[in-house]
């Protein structure tokens, strides 16, 4: 008779634990679809994060193990915040863009006659990055950003350009595959476009003093000869 008690209580304990490992799936399938549904017609309670090797960024939401992966941008859609995340001793810094006007033209790579532009001054006036002085976002980082911000994602093949106006008054066109590297820097406490290079360049021609020949010619020896 004990035996049967002992069976009875085993397939017991055999069918809560498979009830509550079916519960225990169940629930967490039910809120990934709620926290997806709420992402989609919402966007913004969802963070992303930026890994080396991927074009795209990836929802943190549906990553495992998050300690393991090595992460160079967390992007959070709630406060249209990015963050660089480095293990260097130097401490991030809020920036802001200089960008006074911006506009995004997405041309389709199936009818290049076809073009979309997205005005994104509403999104540039919040979007702030907190980094340290030597490192910036690319300008496809913050085009990734603005797609997970709007929920608009696009073609990967299709060609991306940004047209800017900065507080200075100067345009910049940009695109988002040609331009991406070393194409924001930090000035003023701002992030601008341009590099550099060409900044010093432009400071050298602007500043440089171009004298006159000093071949003899027949108007300077007359005047010599005045002069005598």
């Amino acid at each position: 008779m004990a035996s049967w008690n002992t069976y009875f209580l085993i397939k017991l304990m055999t069918l809560w634990n498979y009830c509550n490992a079916t519960y225990s799936n169940m629930k967490n399938k039910c809120q990934n679809m709620y926290y997806y549904l709420k992402d989609y017609f919402y966007g913004y309670h969802d963070m992303w994060v930026f890994i080396p090797g991927h074009s795209l960024p990836l929802s943190l939401n549906n990553m495992v193990n998050i300690d393991m992966v090595n992460i160079n941008w967390l992007y959070d859609n709630y406060d249209n915040t990015i963050t660089l995340s480095n293990d260097s001793d130097i401490d991030n810094t809020q920036f802001k863009f200089s960008w006074l006007s911006a506009k995004i033209q997405v041309v389709n790579s199936n009818k290049p006659s076809e073009a979309i532009e997205y005005i994104i001054d509403d999104f540039i006036e919040k979007f702030t990055v907190y980094t340290n002085s030597n490192t910036t976002p690319s300008v496809y980082i913050v085009f990734m950003c603005w797609c997970a911000h709007t929920k608009h994602w696009f073609n990967i093949e299709d060609n991306i350009e940004f047209h800017i106006i900065d507080d200075m008054g100067e345009e910049h066109h940009l695109n988002s595959y040609i331009d991406n590297k070393n194409s924001i820097i930090i000035k003023r406490n701002k992030l601008y476009i341009g590099n550099d290079t060409t900044d010093e360049t432009h400071i050298e021609t602007t500043n440089t003093i171009v004298e006159g020949s000093t071949e003899n010619t027949p108007l300077k020896e007359d005047q010599d000869k005045k002069d005598e």
